[in-house]
């Protein structure tokens, strides 16, 4: 089979092309990348044939060659295609995957591929065709990877539960899985998430009736004869039609449990066609807990799932489940999927809890990834604390390493006004290991109690005296970033730093001499030497993304930009694009960094 993979520009598909070359049999699949092959052909790079003869030309000879290349003779192929490619002549008989990352629409800047709109700045120029690739992307693929953010090829274990999600060798998976309305639209789709999950261990397929038709639900029940299923109540109904209907009454009978929301009113009446036993009576709605509660004894169990808007009401509610587990799930579901740590730590501890294949039907459900990273029954855990937090590379960077000690690692977004209510409350969740971000490196070393440094990006929880300690890593990683930076900029007062938030006080600490910039203002700040005439060799960027920055002077000119910020929508790309300048991310330092940070959660373990 020819498997096409797609996705946005800088998701990774190429490094993925990589990894799975390596994690495949020898010979088991051809892999070709259409780019590779189009300069192959015409003698050319991409970035030149973009220059010589535009988009247009270009993407009428990556039709063509796509074309010939389905024409050859081959064994299983998978076809690595660039983020514009015209999805609309990928052919039924080809299978699609959607490879995305969530932070996607975040937006990305390069500075080593063709501008396709140079009248835009660089993120303008993403953005402007993301969403409507992403609409393309939907409507095609067959199967979507939701690849996790900073996976590399030295990521073993990580490795292992990506091949098992490319391969479709997962099992034991465990948990919920809703289907999707658009899984039927293509019989070739249909069959892959057969082929993916059809007897794989996973508890409870949910059908709803909001996304599913009545033939779509039969046809489901039919060729997956082995596996439970949750029929969920959506939509308001005739009921007194669908109750006498005998196609109706047969899905009810097949199916193992019943959900009926509170939405749709009083469950008396479904007692009188649902037996107790199988009945689960749910609430989406924070006004209507005391209704659902009253429910308890006329329910095989209840189902609660509210928008939840802090980590007090979080923590009411996990209290709640925890009392009557077996017969109470909570779902917390929040507007921008910030919960979903949290379900994926309630793993294996309540009979209802949803991970999601593609979009899923709630944000905060957990990724298939993030799933099968988690081990079952965790009492512990370790997590990023941050916002945003989404795009950080710790979960992965650190998976190795708490895999061994069976630990998941979260990402886990706070607020900085909720630091002082959230950390009690991830304590009492299992909190022990914690990498802090931005905003909350001052705030961490208050919550320790440090007494010689006033910003921590490193906390460790010491269970036997209930105590927490810090220490910070971020010095001797921005050293590892900056190295050889003497050679460059013999002066200090040559080096401009660009912002720098919580991270200013070790950067002055490093570099005494350097310029330092307001990133609001652009204006020098105070105690900077007398400038005049002295442009900057080398910029550091310790600026976040936001409307508050604005970008250096242009004619500053510098020759190397160092960027404190690893993400690919940052600011300091963006200026070292627009100056010229080359370019080092963010990624040496936190690697470095992160390295340190383990050796100090060592250390406090064989301190114990």
């Amino acid at each position: 089979m020819i498997t096409v993979v797609i996705g946005h520009r800088g998701t990774g598909k190429t490094e993925l092309m990589k990894r799975l070359q390596v994690s495949l049999p020898a010979g088991s699949a051809e892999f070709v990348d259409l780019d590779h092959e189009i300069e192959m052909k015409i003698g050319k790079t991409i970035m030149e044939l973009f220059l010589e003869h535009g988009e247009a030309y270009f993407r009428e000879l990556e039709r063509q060659l796509f074309l010939e290349t389905l024409q050859k003779p081959h064994k299983d192929m998978y076809l690595f295609v660039g983020a514009g490619f015209d999805v609309n002549v990928l052919p039924e008989t080809v299978r699609t995957l959607w490879v995305r990352r969530k932070t996607d629409l975040d937006g990305r800047i390069f500075l080593n591929r063709p501008r396709l709109n140079p009248e835009m700045s660089p993120l303008e120029e993403f953005l402007k065709r993301a969403k409507q690739r992403e609409e393309n992307y939907a409507k095609v693929a067959d199967e979507v990877y939701l690849m996790p953010e900073g996976l590399f090829e030295n990521h073993h274990f990580v490795l292992g539960v990506e091949k098992a999600i490319l391969t479709h060798t997962a099992t034991h998976i465990g948990g919920c899985l809703t289907l999707l309305p658009s899984l039927h639209d293509k019989p070739l789709r249909w069959q892959m998430f057969k082929d993916r999950f059809a007897q794989k261990g996973i508890e409870l397929f949910e059908l709803r009736d909001d996304f599913l038709t009545l033939e779509r639900i039969q046809q489901t029940l039919q060729e997956m004869p082995g596996e439970k299923f949750l029929f969920s109540f959506r939509e308001v109904k005739d009921r007194r039609e669908f109750w006498t209907s005998p196609e109706w009454s047969q899905i009810l009978a097949r199916s193992t449990w019943i959900d009926w929301p509170l939405e749709l009113g009083s469950p008396e009446e479904v007692l009188n066609h649902v037996p107790k036993e199988k009945l689960i009576i749910s609430c989406h709605d924070m006004n209507e807990f005391e209704a659902l509660q009253s429910y308890e004894n006329l329910a095989a169990h209840l189902k609660f799932a509210p928008i939840v808007k802090s980590y007090s009401e979080l923590w009411v509610y996990h209290q709640w489940q925890k009392a009557v587990s077996s017969h109470r799930s909570f779902l917390p579901r929040s507007e921008n999927g910030r919960w979903a740590w949290y379900r994926q730590l309630q793993i294996d501890q309540q009979l209802i809890n949803f991970w999601r294949d593609g979009e899923g039907s709630a944000g905060d459900q957990p990724s298939l990834f993030q799933w099968l990273m988690t081990p079952q029954h965790p009492v512990n855990f370790a997590a990023v604390l941050g916002a945003p937090v989404e795009h950080s590379f710790t979960p992965i960077e650190h998976a190795e390493f708490f895999h061994k000690r069976n630990l998941p690692v979260f990402a886990v977004h706070i607020e900085r006004e909720e630091w002082d209510e959230a950390m009690p409350i991830l304590q009492k969740l299992g909190l022990q290991y914690a990498a802090v971000t931005a905003p909350h490196k001052e705030a961490a070393a208050k919550w320790c109690g440090h007494k010689e440094l006033f910003a921590l990006n490193t906390l460790y929880f010491n269970k036997g005296k209930q105590q927490w300690v810090g220490t910070s890593t971020d010095d001797a990683g921005f050293l590892e970033l900056i190295e050889g930076v003497g050679m460059i900029a013999p002066l200090q007062k040559e080096i401009f730093v660009w912002g720098g938030g919580g991270t200013l006080g070790m950067i002055q600490k490093a570099l005494p001499h350097a310029s330092y910039f307001s990133s609001r203002q652009g204006a020098a700040r105070p105690g900077t030497e007398d400038l005049e005439g002295v442009k900057p060799k080398i910029l550091i960027w310790a600026a976040p993304r936001g409307p508050e920055t604005v970008l250096p002077p242009k004619e500053w000119d510098p020759a190397m930009v160092y960027d404190l910020n690893y993400k690919e929508d940052s600011m300091g790309r963006e200026y070292a694009q627009l100056s010229g300048a080359n370019y080092q991310s963010g990624l040496t330092m936190f690697i470095a960094q992160a390295q340190l940070q383990r050796v100090f959660w060592q250390k406090c373990e064989d301190d114990l």
